[in-house]
């Protein structure tokens, strides 16, 4: 979004995507280039580097491509200078070449006085137009997501309005290539009136009577509720600072936007306030259960703020609910196995489990075996190697489980299992025998903390010193990962390693640290029974079906 010394504001596609994810950032945008508030340096996450690296890399990818067919590929030179003026000649020259019958044009420009695009390609079809004689073009625009997402829909859809006008015929289709690589075909018509509508809101907000923004933005319409686009945008750090300053809702853990909603209809704005609502207060509208569980968890927030200290509650069992939080314990084995996967999502086709980390405990020392799989083959082997470790411990003590955190792992298993065709009946049995237990589960339904997230290295603080090494997030694991296939050099395994190890290690002081929780809700008199040995075998209904 950009104003320039004529007056005119100049928007893009871009912009109406980022309306739709995020009405404040629309405020803001628009806020920076009226010159009321800087707009913040992009941000240098390295993963959101490694994102744009990887887009890049896929672009490049379906141009060469395009080439691979026969076609003539023209490339328009980004606009110079960045006015009005250089967009229209850029689209100027996007102009000459679908005139003289390119193949394809890459990082075409698209500029109506108002609406500036960057089609990642326009493709040549042999559809008649009227400016153009026998042909025509689509566009096509390449996205790392494996399945196509309405944000990227929008865009081609706005290209595909301005190349309507300049070949006078409206696209049959745009196309969408997906990180896998495949092109998905869509008719443009299927999708008109959706774009139609989120750009005349978009152009009622940014261009109608009341769109001037205010001159701080504390005092914007808008308001920077907690979305998806957060983890990339560059004005994430204001919009989290500005939520802190207002003690805003989002700020407790497990809270959900319409959750907010409800709460703020209330007139319980913040955490605070909730902190201090009466745990009897209903809310319209509102889950009873769900507002109990959040009013619990924002006076605990705040009791850990006033004491300036991280505290910890247990949540007493319910008598209608049997089963749930402590009681999701299994009694210990010393054959236990605690279990933690480093993925990358964007190697190869449907991405990489490179890192299948396990440690077992001997004579109360940690024993950790990272098991690698850096290419398809090795990545089954890795997998054939767990289970069947697994399994081999399972015939040694029934009683044994393999502890991890969150659902990752569990589903991970099932992937790999359809992916390369082996050890179905295996991982069958563990899953159902309830081998695989989730300590994410039992930390939610049985223990509240002042924490903002009940991610594991937000709960590791209870029982564990603060972690040290380059290493420290999810996020990083997988830039360092990509790092190493990069150089090759074995510094960054061996750093991903001891990041894997201190997983896999709190897994095994967490599940030790619920076991300490388990006995201390005994000692108050609360029935905490371990589960209930669950048959390994299939369902009578499935025996019979497959007999």
């Amino acid at each position: 979004m950009q104003r320039h010394r004529d007056g005119s504001l100049v928007v893009s596609a871009t912009d109406l995507v980022g309306f739709l994810g995020c009405d404040h950032l629309t405020t803001l945008e628009l806020g920076a280039a009226d010159g009321l508030w800087d707009r913040p340096h992009e941000r240098q996450d390295p993963e959101v580097v490694l994102l744009q690296e990887r887009g890049e890399a896929h672009e490049r990818a379906y141009l060469e491509r395009l080439r691979a067919e026969g076609r003539s590929v023209v490339e328009i030179a980004r606009p110079q200078p960045r006015t009005p003026d250089g967009y229209r000649a850029a689209e100027a020259l996007t102009v000459e070449a679908m005139r003289a019958g390119a193949g394809a044009i890459y990082q075409a420009t698209l500029f109506d006085g108002r609406w500036l695009g960057y089609a990642d390609f326009l493709v040549r079809v042999e559809r008649p137009s009227p400016v153009l004689g026998a042909w025509s073009y689509e566009v096509a625009d390449t996205k790392l997501a494996r399945s196509v997402k309405g944000s990227a829909i929008l865009q081609v859809c706005a290209y595909s309005d301005r190349l309507a006008t300049l070949q006078g015929i409206v696209p049959e289709r745009v196309h969408v290539v997906t990180g896998d690589g495949a092109s998905h075909p869509l008719r443009l018509a299927d999708y008109a009136a959706y774009h139609r509508s989120v750009r005349s809101r978009f152009v009622r907000a940014v261009f109608g009577a009341d769109a001037s923004p205010p001159r701080d933005p504390a005092t914007a319409a808008t308001y920077p509720e907690p979305v998806d686009h957060c983890r990339v945008c560059a004005w994430f750090p204001a919009c989290m600072d500005r939520r802190r300053a207002d003690d805003h809702l989002s700020l407790v853990a497990g809270m959900t936007r319409s959750a907010t909603e409800r709460l703020v209809e209330a007139r319980i704005p913040t955490l605070a306030a909730l902190a201090g609502a009466p745990l009897d207060r209903p809310v319209p509208d509102l889950n009873d259960r769900t507002r109990v569980r959040l009013r619990e968890q924002a006076r605990l927030q705040w009791t850990g703020r006033e004491r300036g200290e991280r505290c910890f509650e247990l949540i007493p069992p319910a008598p209608a609910e049997p089963g749930r939080g402590l009681a999701t314990l299994p009694e210990p084995s010393p054959l236990d196995l605690f279990f933690d996967i480093e993925a990358d999502p964007w190697v190869l086709d449907g991405g990489l489990e490179y890192l299948l980390g396990v440690l077992e405990v001997r004579s109360g020392e940690p024993v950790y075996q990272p098991v690698w799989g850096h290419d398809r083959r090795d990545e089954k082997a890795a997998f054939e190697r767990f289970v069947d470790l697994v399994i081999e411990r399972l015939v040694a003590d029934p009683t044994m489980h393999v502890y991890h955190y969150g659902g990752y792992e569990s589903g991970a298993l099932r992937r790999l299992m359809q992916r390369h065709a082996t050890r179905e009946d295996e991982v069958d049995r563990l899953l159902r025998g309830g081998v695989l237990v989730d300590l994410l589960t039992a930390v939610r339904q049985g223990v509240r903390a002042s924490v903002e997230s009940y991610s594991l290295k937000s709960i590791e603080h209870f029982y564990l010193p603060a972690r040290e090494g380059p290493v420290t997030s999810a996020g990083f694991s997988v830039v360092e990962y990509e790092q190493w296939l990069r150089d090759g050099d074995e510094s960054h395994l061996r750093a991903l390693a001891d990041y894997n190890r201190d997983d896999c290690v709190s897994t095994w002081r967490l599940r030790d640290w619920l076991e300490a929780r388990r006995a201390e809700g005994i000692a108050r008199g609360w029935d905490l029974p371990r589960p209930a040995p669950r048959s390994d075998a299939p369902s009578e209904a499935l025996t019979d079906h497959l007999a």
